[in-house]
């Protein structure tokens, strides 16, 4: 049997007219995601070639569904959005566990690995270590904002720089790691290094935590190590098919 039509067996002739506000909703949503940036509501309004009135509607509602965040710089994915796809972070759950339990082992400290939400970090996997050096607590889902602590800085890292990103970013940026002591957690020194999509562009970050102490060279070793692990096998994921957050999907 032939047909005309698409992929679904609908013919031009029964198809259902579009609703022109989904469709220019879905619209605004895709533009976001597609930013490695937040996007101000002039740009948005540039881009669909609408008035701001109209697109500010839009995006209020996309924000009262939590599928968009507002931020001091414009707009950017929410924690609805990040929901919606699920569906990848049990790939990267897979990916990260066993690594960094031979992160944790290996070290003997409480390791973990967050991934990137907008403008926050989310833990993705904690493997707790109690010694005399690691008594840190890191549970899963634990958020806090990029621009403190070891692991979003290191994602920050691999962003283009900014004017007013901190000093740590542009240090994490040339040395590959970051170290923060007590940002987020009092007392506790963390030690993090970047995870990469395809693009360069940060799907997350690798992490130990310990008491405030100096940093040792194995901690150092291993957790770029890991980083390194974590990196390839992220994309190759990305490769076979894989949308990484904060990394897009894989060139082509």
């Amino acid at each position: 049997m032939s047909f005309t039509g698409d992929s679904t067996g609908i013919s031009s002739a029964e198809r259902i007219p579009l609703s022109q506000t989904l469709d220019r909703g879905l619209t605004v949503l895709e533009t976001i995601a597609a930013s490695a940036a937040p996007v101000s509501l002039a740009v948005l309004a540039a881009e669909l070639g609408l008035p701001k009135s109209v697109v500010h509607r839009l995006v209020a509602t996309l924000c009262d569904h939590h599928l968009v965040t507002s931020t001091r710089d414009g707009y950017a994915l929410g924690p609805g959005a990040q929901l919606l796809g699920r569906r990848t972070l049990p790939m990267l759950q897979r990916i990260a566990r066993p690594e960094v339990g031979r992160l944790a082992s290996a070290v003997g400290l409480t390791a973990f690995f967050e991934v990137r939400d907008a403008d926050r970090g989310i833990i993705l996997v904690s493997v707790e270590m109690r010694s005399a050096h690691s008594n840190a607590v890191y549970e899963v889902g634990d958020e806090h904002l990029l621009t403190r602590g070891a692991p979003g800085l290191a994602i920050l890292s691999c962003d283009p720089p900014t004017a007013d990103e901190r000093p740590e970013v542009a240090r994490a940026r040339a040395q590959g790691y970051c170290v923060t002591r007590g940002e987020v957690v009092p007392g506790q020194t963390v030690l993090a290094a970047p995870v990469t999509a395809a693009d360069g562009r940060a799907v997350g970050a690798v992490a130990v935590a310990f008491r405030d102490e100096p940093v040792r060279p194995a901690h150092l070793r291993e957790v770029l190590a890991s980083a390194r692990t974590l990196t390839e096998r992220a994309r190759a994921a990305q490769a076979a098919g894989t949308v990484l957050p904060g990394g897009g999907a894989a060139p082509r």
